[in-house]
């Protein structure tokens, strides 16, 4: 019997590609910042960096020739981030960057969403810092979907 192949379905994001004034600038301040790891060697002259964030994920910073960032403004006039990265020990990490002289927001906290804060890198890409899932909120989920 003949088997039917399956439906091709997008299983994740392997990679986001960012605009970068400066490779070696931003790609050093993503390495001491955000603690991602460099995966080829830069220099003043380099046109890209690869940084992994995970296993299976990494954020490619690509030379322009233009100053430009990822940021946008929703039909309301908010800014709006390119990126949102789950961390751990948010608050830890919000303490370091500001001790390292990162501007960043204030944590906020959104209910059933988490906390999280916004900085911008080197080239004003705007970065949300989610903290993850609250823990109530996802055993009140695991509670919800056994009751189906």
């Amino acid at each position: 019997m003949k088997q039917e192949a399956s439906s091709p379905t997008v299983v994740g994001i392997n990679c986001i590609y960012v605009p970068a004034s400066n490779i070696k600038r931003s790609a050093d301040w993503y390495v001491n910042n955000l603690h991602l790891t460099l995966l080829n060697e830069v220099n003043e002259s380099s046109k890209q960096a690869q940084l992994q964030i995970n296993r299976e994920q990494q954020l490619f910073l690509i030379k322009t020739k233009e100053n430009l960032n990822l940021n946008y403004q929703e039909v309301d006039g908010n800014r709006q981030c390119f990126l949102t990265l789950e961390v751990t020990n948010i608050e830890e990490l919000h303490k370091q960057l500001a001790d390292c002289g990162v501007t960043v927001e204030e944590i906020q906290d959104q209910g059933d969403c988490g906390i999280n804060f916004y900085l911008e890198d080197p080239d004003g890409n705007l970065i949300d810092i989610w903290g993850g899932w609250p823990k109530l909120s996802l055993e009140r989920d695991l509670v919800l979907e056994k009751n189906r």
